[in-house]
């Protein structure tokens, strides 16, 4: 009996973390696609779902994009199930305030994304509308119910990446035109599951999405987005910043870490509180500090996931990250 239970309480320590049933979502943005399909085809059977940022709604009101032959490809030789993500293009404000007073051409759009993902077999679609002035909250709000009850009418999904904020309201312009659009609770209402983008801390001058941030935006929406619907987001990119200045000065794939790691004088670290490994240097006179993800602060991103019970998690964005984070999955 004491050798069952021993190889059971062995079993679960091995168990990797897809085997709890978390949905592992991965971005693709068309910037990193060349060093991002052979990351895909050696790691498919760890990808649930693969959401390109391949189309957009521009100035005139209408949806374009596609894929490419060659991601085409490695999703037909890997059977990964693609959910597309539609933004307005260059996150312009304009533009999805004007799609938001349109309804002939909200109509237009919804009908495009139908017979797109048909001719295609996406299994649905996620709406990366961002740069939303916050007086717009209801009649996005109203859009995202009339194009999930179309979508759902054609057995397909609707789900959207939503900015995320740790309050009702603040005077400031994250709030009035990133923030501040999204009605967490009506949107879940309405759609298949949110990814909230857990990431890009507009008070940090640190990292772009420390413990504390995730588990405080988490504590506010905990009763707006039941945890079955919430895919939480996890960066894969670093914010670099000046010491003296405290401005960030860059961003970028841990590949970038790894080149300065390579070749310059580093001072090296992990902040416990925040959750984040940094490193520091200096050239030319200036002091700068790195505050990047790896395998360490992933592990301990998923661990909230786990904890919290949620939907999984939205990965931003594949060719950006530690490659030993893989092996986690």
């Amino acid at each position: 009996m004491k050798k069952i239970i021993y190889f059971l309480i062995l079993f679960l320590f091995l168990t990797p973390v897809s085997a709890f049933g978390m949905e592992k979502i991965f971005y693709l943005s068309e910037k990193n696609e060349e060093i991002s399909i052979p990351i895909i085809q050696k790691n498919a059977k760890k990808i649930d779902i693969l959401a390109p940022q391949a189309y957009a709604v521009k100035s005139d009101l209408n949806l374009y994009g596609s894929l490419s032959k060659e991601l085409k490809e490695v999703i037909a030789d890997n059977n990964l199930k693609v959910m597309p993500l539609v933004v307005n293009s260059k996150f312009l404000q304009p533009i999805i305030h004007n799609l938001l007073l349109s309804g002939e051409a909200q109509d237009k759009i919804i009908a495009s994304m139908v017979e797109l993902a048909k001719e295609n077999n996406y299994i649905g679609w996620q709406f990366d509308f961002e740069h939303i002035n916050y007086k717009d909250k209801d009649l996005y709000s109203a859009f995202v119910e009339k194009t999930s009850k179309e979508l759902h009418k054609n057995n397909l999904i609707l789900s959207i990446a939503a900015v995320s904020r740790t309050s009702a309201y603040e005077d400031s312009d994250f709030y009035y035109n990133w923030g501040g659009a999204f009605d967490y609770k009506r949107i879940s209402d309405a759609v298949d599951f949110i990814s909230l983008m857990t990431y890009d801390d507009p008070k940090s001058y640190g990292p772009t999405s420390s413990v504390l941030y995730t588990k405080w935006v988490l504590n506010y929406v905990k009763d707006k987005i039941s945890s079955e619907k919430l895919s939480m987001g996890i960066p894969f990119y670093y914010w670099g910043w000046n010491q003296k200045t405290l401005k960030r000065v860059s961003s970028g794939n841990y590949s970038l870490v790894k080149y300065t790691m390579d070749n310059f004088l580093c001072k090296y670290g992990f902040d416990r509180l925040l959750g984040a490994p940094w490193l520091s240097y200096s050239v030319w006179g200036a002091s700068y500090k790195i505050w990047y993800e790896n395998r360490k602060s992933f592990e301990l991103k998923l661990n909230i996931v786990k904890q919290n019970n949620l939907r999984g998690f939205s990965a931003w964005v594949l060719g950006s990250e530690d490659s030993e984070i893989w092996d986690v999955l």
